[in-house]
């Protein structure tokens, strides 16, 4: 398999010519080999399957590059996290070449839904992070606190913020400002959270620029 910054190629033994997708992601290549294995199954022919797959349209942020106001790429996969799909991402982003010059951020949100171990499934998240990775890593949210704590110790300091959002307090403006002033031309930065925890604004601000 061949991953670049916004496509991928991937081959099968049960296809003849190797399949190329319009998005990142290994995950989206085990998704998309699945696909063509039973669209063959029910006749579909191999042209066809490349063919739809070369149009393949993902859901509004779901893994999009997008591009800041201020020249740096974005990676906006906000429209929904558990687990498993930060932690895939995570993998995806780092194995992504980065710009002449540049670093690689990440802000991270709340996972919802994750009941009583929510915590501790935020805090298993420390494994994914590294700081030869990741320059520096931002958290907004309340249950992602403990993991924000942890990745202070691992990375140099001033290189992990956190920022609050609880029912009785919502620091999106200061969490906007630090990635306003964190986030240069060269840079490419991940954001990445649950649907409800609102990151689409925050993408939509660093785009415009407001």
């Amino acid at each position: 398999m061949e991953e670049r910054k916004d496509s991928l190629t991937f081959e099968a033994n049960f296809l003849s010519d190797a399949i190329d997708l319009p998005v990142t992601g290994k995950y989206n290549a085990t998704n998309a080999m699945i696909a063509a294995y039973v669209a063959l199954q029910e006749g579909v022919s191999e042209e066809a399957i490349r063919a739809s797959f070369k149009g393949l349209e993902l859901t509004k942020n779901r893994t999009e590059w997008k591009k800041a106001s201020n020249g740096a790429d974005i990676l906006s996969d906000v429209y929904n996290a558990n687990p498993t799909a930060m932690r895939l991402i995570l993998e995806t982003f780092s194995t992504i070449p980065t710009n002449p010059n540049g670093r690689k951020l990440a802000v991270l949100a709340d996972m919802k839904e994750l009941g009583e171990q929510s915590i501790d499934l935020h805090n298993q998240m420390i494994l994914s992070l590294s700081p030869d990775v990741l320059d520096t890593v931002i958290f907004y949210g309340q249950d992602i606190a403990g993991l924000a704590q942890l990745a202070s110790q691992m990375f140099p300091l001033g290189h992990v913020y956190y920022f609050k959002k609880t029912a009785e307090e919502d620091q999106f403006e200061d969490l906007l400002k630090q990635v306003k002033e964190s986030l240069k031309e060269q840079d490419q930065i991940l954001i990445k959270g649950s649907n409800s925890m609102n990151l689409a604004k925050l993408v939509e601000e660093l785009e415009n620029g407001e």
